[in-house]
């Protein structure tokens, strides 16, 4: 299935409650790797612009987006190629953890955020890598591409750094998280930098067909519930305020 036969009314695990996006919003996705959120975020946005280092990643994306709403570009994170102020939401999800100075990457989201705009970012939490470890000796093959691992208190002092404002937290992708441990028993290939699988195996389908199975059953509430328990990402909800914002806000609180 392409990105862009994906369903629409979702765009990964992002609350739209908080992050809304409009159809005049221009939109950042920063680290974009298999594109899989540029089908939901091109319908819902006026332009999507996708970045990546990885050009083999980018020339795939490109055959299925080239008539959509997309523009596609090799860059890193760290030295965004855009003027200041340019972006009305940047999404960055499971991309900061590779980088050894994750801060430079997130002043470059201040910079080239509008004020007032919204950044996601999501990345892996500590307790899950620490579980993976134990469970599979080779996890270190994952561990040396994760370098950037915090706790989710120095994460925020890393985000109020650069300038931002944390409107929140929350705890995503249990199932992943189940199905990390899965991988982990039962190691199978895949690209430790990207996370992409290798192999393809009838128990990685039926385990993904139970997981949203028990889902509906369940009406979400075996991820609701799931997330509380045994997170695979924290998703930071950031929000880019200048001086006069932050007195407000100060004078507010």
């Amino acid at each position: 299935m392409t990105i862009m036969k994906k369903q629409r009314y979702e765009i990964g695990r992002i609350d739209k409650t908080i992050c809304p996006f409009g159809r005049e919003d221009i939109v950042l996705d920063a680290g974009t790797g298999r594109g899989y959120l540029l089908a939901k975020l091109s319908y819902e946005c006026r332009l999507v612009y996708a970045i990546d280092v990885n050009l083999d990643f980018l020339r795939q994306i490109g055959r299925e987006t080239e008539e959509y709403n997309v523009a596609l570009l090799q860059a890193d994170v760290r030295k965004l190629p855009f003027r200041a102020s340019c972006f009305h939401r940047i999404i960055c999800t499971e991309v900061l953890e590779h980088l050894r100075d994750p801060l430079a990457a997130v002043e470059e989201f201040y910079r080239t955020l509008e004020l007032g705009g919204i950044g996601v970012i999501a990345v892996p939490t500590r307790s899950s890598e620490k579980v993976y470890s134990r469970l599979n000796r080779d996890y270190h093959r994952n561990e040396m591409e994760h370098v950037a691992i915090l706790e989710r208190e120095q994460w925020i002092s890393l985000f109020r750094k650069a300038g931002f404002e944390v409107l929140t937290t929350k705890k995503e992708n249990f199932q992943p998280a189940l199905y990390w441990i899965l991988r982990n028993l039962f190691p199978i290939k895949y690209d430790p930098s990207s996370g992409v699988i290798l192999e393809d195996r009838l128990s990685d389908r039926v385990f993904w067909f139970v997981m949203r199975a028990i889902d509906r059953i369940t009406f979400g509430g075996f991820s609701r519930l799931g997330n509380r328990i045994f997170p695979k990402s924290w998703y930071f909800y950031l929000r880019k305020v200048g001086k006069d914002l932050r007195f407000r806000n100060r004078c507010s609180g």
